[in-house]
């Protein structure tokens, strides 16, 4: 079992695994519910996270915020069916298609050919979910335009839309006190290849919600937490390898 990953405070999150398409999630414990950053690829993944905040004495799951529409930050939600969705209104556009689409392994494997990578996609979610004959994504409780922020015991969690390259919905959570950025996949490009990405804009993006959150620590989708001084070297790098 994944153990959490401490950032500060009561603040963790639950570590990814780019080989089996697994997202960092993040976590916000208080006394009066957990707050989750993204929900994971799949029930097996929102089920292992449930078993790491068991075992760390976490209150229920009261609130999940999602990053985006992308399948591997928001199909684990399923494991969490009492939990209140915050999501971006564009995003909840995405959520309420794949809500009502005929989900089996033979579906998804069928869909796959309409997809550049789908046959990839389609083995990855196959392997994430397993068992599809009750699995139904589910879609948002509460959306927002601009912004949303919810108070939870003694945090503030605000989430607001950015957009980008990677996807038109995507979001940034903020969590205070602790001042930790949750970026989703804020800081990647579309193309799965980064040769395609235009990383001198993409490293000017980051520079500007590093000033304007002044966050102490950063977590991306898919990569290891970084506290400031390091994320801003590696924006920093970014916008060398593009320049």
């Amino acid at each position: 079992m994944s153990e959490l990953y401490h950032l500060t405070d009561d603040i963790y999150a639950l570590p990814g695994d780019i080989t089996t398409t697994r997202p960092w999630i993040g976590v916000v414990m208080s006394a009066v519910g957990t707050a989750l950053i993204d929900s994971g690829n799949g029930p097996r993944h929102g089920h292992e996270l449930q078993r790491a905040l068991n075992a760390a004495g976490a209150a229920p799951v009261t609130h999940i915020f999602l990053t985006h529409h992308h399948w591997d930050h928001h199909f684990g939600s399923v494991a969490f069916p009492d939990a209140t969705i915050i999501a971006h209104e564009w995003t909840q556009r995405h959520l309420t298609v794949m809500a009502d689409e005929p989900w089996s392994r033979d579906y998804v494997y069928a869909k796959a050919d309409r997809f550049p990578r789908g046959k990839v996609i389609a083995r990855q979610m196959d392997r994430a979910v397993g068992d599809w004959s009750a699995f139904r994504p589910l879609p948002a409780t509460i959306t927002f335009k601009d912004e949303y922020t919810l108070p939870l015991g003694d945090y503030r969690i605000r989430i607001w839309h950015v957009g980008g390259q990677h996807e038109p919905d995507q979001a940034l959570v903020q969590v205070t006190p602790g001042n930790v950025l949750f970026l989703g996949d804020a800081a990647y490009g579309r193309a799965s290849s980064t040769d395609d990405w235009d990383k001198a804009a993409l490293a000017a993006t980051l520079r500007a919600f590093a000033e304007e959150t002044g966050a102490a620590w950063f977590v991306e989708g898919h990569r290891t937490p970084s506290e400031r001084a390091p994320f801003l070297a590696r924006v920093e790098r970014l916008m060398r390898s593009g320049a």
